[in-house]
């Protein structure tokens, strides 16, 4: 029996694995990543990616095939039948998806989520650094080397033990490969990202609370000839109680997502599990067949079916008592489909976690930092399942208005662009009034910016890439002004003196607030522009379609400026005025520890 030690072992390769994996690798991490299923997912599961979750795969440098090959949808459709409509749906309402939504990506994008852990795994595997900097400075480029990983096919875990934090590896897991060998794999941290029968929950005694009554739904992902005049938009049904989402895909393919009643399956009546081999696919296009009537379908080619049973639970806790084990995305919460958040929030839980486990490992944080994980992301969980409790409210009739009313009140939440994260170690809300428009706690607002050496557009959230360095971003004014320019010599001397004992965490940016045709980056004080293309100003840009000159006034900043502390994540930690004392103070109220 042989044995290894890793910084991190990742137990499950869907969305949320794969996101840690490639993540921590990418710090140059030694990692490790294994799953029960003796092959990779080829299709089906998840298909939404929100606005946030497109955001965060941009970050990462990894969305040009998801932009290039995605269904994009902005607006959602309801469909519906009458008391007197003899079992026939009629269009209720078509409305915006997106509707104040400021974002590069405004736009939800359906794509396959096997395609999405395929771009994943592949990345992965190359070993190369695809996380860009947003700046060509020689001291933010590859940071640490990236490493190679595979996926390890049809490995599970059959044995975990944790030590006190007193040991360099706590962790002690035995694996079973499918040859029947057995390995152990000491490691520092431990995370599960096994599903909703996770293994590494039941390992640590975690239960699940919520709802006990289980939905079942099938899924159909096919090619159809239809007369229905809405199949290239994402459409919620109700048909005489029965509910239905139809999700428009890549290539000219569709989804159908549809309940399935109690008559359709068998439930045993001991374990209260359901028989999903009782529901086949002929069954679940007749259901989508009576669903759609007046209109007519037929299935030309099914690509995928299957049926899932979904009840809204929520874990108690999301780690063990030292620290040392996490389980992410669907081993914490579950919940229906109908916001479309499964993939997304997987997604999220995994890049939240992710840099606190670098910042941790490389000693840039200290292990309480890992503790705002299950703060952040179970707030978010269960504003999710309660979300999703109006919505099964709203379309089971006990609560008048429809779905996509209520997906529409909570377009910001929905969309990912306003999850909010209470105060802790790494946020601190007090000098919110500073720039109302960046709500601290929130990730950093979109709003076209110029890069000044050459007036290339850009979006705020360029400057936000994943690379787990936090950014400072300096709303200057205008730098030109004597008692400005001051002002801001003495802010690039502090930063500095201050970045000098936190080395390789640190980027500076600074957005002018003057014109395009006076200003220069050069007008920037050199402790504040560690490189030409550091530096921004907020104007409209030459080619006028691009947008800009809206920054200061969106973000609520006047002239005197401020500075902005943006996490690792894009979420804002802190704001400050442009004085020493202010500066200092929000700086280390994050509590980011000194190098020594």
């Amino acid at each position: 029996m042989s044995s290894t030690k890793v910084d991190a072992l990742i137990i499950g390769a869907g969305p949320a694995g794969l996101m840690c994996a490639y993540n921590l690798s990418q710090a140059g991490l030694h990692v490790r990543i294994v799953d029960k299923k003796a092959e990779r997912l080829q299709k089906g599961q998840g298909d939404v990616l929100q606005t946030r979750g497109l955001e965060i795969i941009d970050s990462l440098g990894l969305s040009s095939q998801i932009l290039k090959d995605a269904q994009r949808c902005v607006h959602t459709t309801t469909y519906a039948s009458s008391p007197s409509g003899n079992g026939e749906i009629s269009l209720v309402s078509r409305k915006s998806a997106v509707q104040g939504i400021e974002s590069n990506m405004p736009f939800m994008g359906l794509y396959a989520q096997s395609s999405v852990e395929g771009i994943l795994r592949e990345a992965l595997a190359s070993g190369e650094k695809h996380i860009p900097s947003a700046t060509f400075a020689p001291q933010f480029q590859s940071l640490s080397p990236a490493h190679k990983v595979e996926v390890e096919q049809g490995v599970s875990p059959v044995e975990m033990k944790v030590a006190d934090n007193h040991e360099d590896y706590p962790v002690t897991i035995r694996l079973q490969h499918p040859s029947g060998q057995t390995e152990t794999v000491r490691a520092k941290y431990v995370i599960g990202c096994d599903g909703a029968h996770s293994w590494t929950r039941s390992q640590l005694g975690i239960e699940m609370v919520g709802e006990t009554s289980d939905q079942v739904w099938g899924l159909v992902d096919a090619y159809v000839d239809t007369d229905f005049p809405d199949i290239r938009a994402l459409t919620v049904f109700e048909n005489n109680g029965r509910r239905a989402v139809l999700i428009p895909r890549e290539n000219d393919m569709v989804r159908f997502t549809i309940q399935v009643s109690e008559s359709d399956v068998s439930v045993d009546s001991q374990t209260g599990r359901v028989d999903r081999t009782k529901v086949g696919v002929d069954r679940i296009m007749e259901l989508v067949k009576e669903l759609i009537r007046p209109y007519r379908i037929e299935f030309r080619r099914v690509d995928w079916s299957g049926v899932y049973v979904i009840g809204q639970r929520l874990a108690s806790r999301y780690q063990d008592e030292n620290g040392r084990v996490f389980i992410v995305g669907d081993a914490c919460h579950t919940h229906s489909p109908h916001a479309g958040q499964g993939m997304n929030a997987a997604i999220s839980d995994a890049h939240n976690l992710s840099w606190k486990l670098v910042h941790v490992l490389k000693g840039w944080g200290t292990p309480d930092l890992l503790r705002t994980y299950e703060s952040e992301r179970r707030g978010f969980a269960s504003q999710l399942i309660e979300l999703h409790e109006r919505i099964a409210e709203v379309m089971s009739g006990k609560v008048k208005g429809t779905s996509g009313d209520l997906m529409v009140k909570s377009m910001k939440f929905v969309c990912g662009t306003g999850i909010h994260y209470p105060d802790s170690t790494t946020t601190d809300s007090s000098n919110q009034l500073l720039a109302p428009g960046i709500v601290i706690g929130e990730r950093f607002p979109h709003q076209v910016i110029l890069r000044t050496a050459d007036f290339r557009a850009s979006s705020t959230l360029d400057l936000c890439k994943s690379d787990n360095i936090y950014k400072i971003v300096v709303l200057t004014g205008d730098p030109k002004h004597a008692t400005q320019r001051q002002k801001l010599e003495q802010v690039g001397k502090s930063l500095n003196d201050w970045r000098l004992q936190r080395p390789d965490m640190f980027q500076v940016y600074t957005i002018m607030s003057t014109k395009k045709e006076t200003g220069s980056y050069t007008d920037v004080p050199e402790s504040l522009r560690p490189y030409w293309d550091t530096v921004f100003l907020d104007d409209v840009s030459y080619a006028e379609s691009e947008g800009g000159g809206k920054a200061y006034q969106s973000f609520g900043v006047g002239p005197e400026g401020c500075l902005v502390l943006i996490r690792p994540d894009g979420h804002v930690a802190a704001l400050a005025s442009l004085e020493e004392a202010q500066i200092l103070e929000a700086l280390c109220s994050v509590k980011v520890p000194l190098a020594y």
